[in-house]
């Protein structure tokens, strides 16, 4: 029924946002980051000096920089992939959309009328014609993905254990 359509969209949805790391790291990093953000603001934590604020201050912006040019590079790389993707689910959804809508109509009146049944009936069977060309584009985006979403990964752990690093180091314990 509608659960099935809602469900491909889900999945849909959940596979753009995962091939979109730029916006989960929009808010900086999380809670993890409150010192970055802290001295960014200018409330520099007491035990610090000035010189070690200003160091801090560095590492958090070489830090943000270089997580900024992996979303960025990510994002291009997989600019591509995303638009094909988008092109091929678009008439699939498409074939699927007036079916989901006589349904609605149908239904809308009385649950229980055999037009209601019927048009559930043309609606599920929109969504199996279609269903299988969507997981191919979605295993395809996946395999697209990947090797980018690889080396975005990399490359934020690199910049986090550089920052981390680079901190120990500032407040000699490393």
């Amino acid at each position: 029924m509608t659960s099935r359509l809602a469900r491909l969209l889900i999945a849909t949805t959940l596979v753009l946002v995962l091939a979109a790391p730029a916006a989960a790291l929009a808010h900086d990093g999380g809670p993890r980051h409150r010192t970055c953000r802290a001295v960014q603001n200018g409330a520099v934590p007491r035990n610090l000096t000035a010189q070690q604020a200003q160091a801090l201050a560095a590492a958090c912006a070489t830090r943000a920089a270089a997580i900024r040019s992996a979303d960025e590079a990510f994002a291009a790389a997989t600019k591509p992939a995303r638009d094909a993707y988008r092109a091929a689910v678009a008439p699939l959804a498409a074939q699927v959309r007036p079916a989901r809508d006589a349904a609605r109509t149908a239904c809308r009146a009385d649950r229980r009328s055999q037009a209601c049944r019927d048009a559930r009936v043309a609606y599920r069977n929109a969504v199996r014609a279609v269903a299988p060309q969507v997981r191919a584009a979605r295993q395809t985006l996946r395999d697209a993905i990947r090797p980018a979403a690889q080396t975005h990964r990399a490359a934020v752990r690199a910049a986090q254990q550089a920052f981390r690093t680079t901190i120990r180091q500032l407040l000699g314990r490393g």
